[in-house]
């Protein structure tokens, strides 16, 4: 497994037993990785050299990146497994740059190109988690006795997500909004 931009963050845990070996890879030498790159120029690294690439919350920080999506197909071995993801309507972060958001259209046809098969391509939240996102925003930047006030929304912001699930919100025009995207795909 090769994690590109694989900083451990949060309290997730990265199953690192469940495979043979996991390697990180990271631009930024700061963040202790097994490996310092960049995604668009992977030369250390062989042809076929794996049978996962891991590249979450990756591509939307990355100045070209189509390349490092052809550079993501090169190493990674013939039926091998591409996983990543990328924020859509998501507040712009720099980690260290932020450059782009892609609609599942340019992913589809990035893939294509690649000769990759997609398994999932599939919107992380839509319109009401889009609007939740918005709000917990705004709740950070409003003054202490009214954030007070606003906090008492979020519980609902959990039952949002089952609207954003809803069949009629999906197929409809709110179908349309999503937070971002997750995409598993087979070289």
């Amino acid at each position: 497994m090769l994690d590109i931009g694989g900083k451990d963050r949060g309290a997730f845990s990265k199953p690192r037993h469940q495979v043979d070996e996991w390697v990180v890879a990271d631009i930024v030498s700061s963040n202790n990785p097994d490996i310092v790159l960049d995604v668009c120029n992977m030369h250390m690294i062989p042809d076929a050299s794996f049978d996962v690439v891991n590249a979450t919350e990756l591509f939307e920080h990355v100045e070209h990146p189509e390349q490092g999506l052809r550079e993501c197909a090169r190493v990674l071995k013939p039926g091998g497994t591409l996983i990543a993801s990328m924020p859509f309507l998501f507040p712009i972060h720099a980690d260290p740059t932020d450059f782009q958001r892609w609609t599942a259209f340019k992913w589809k046809k990035e893939l294509s190109e690649l000769e990759f098969t997609i398994d999932q391509l599939l919107p992380i939240g839509g319109f009401f988690m889009v609007a939740a996102d918005m709000f917990k925003h705004l709740t950070r930047t409003t003054p202490r006795p009214i954030r007070w006030l606003l906090f008492l929304f979020y519980p609902l912001f959990d039952l949002l997500k089952h609207v954003d699930d809803s069949s009629r919100v999906q197929n409809g025009r709110l179908g349309a909004y999503t937070t971002g995207y997750f995409i598993v795909a087979r070289k």
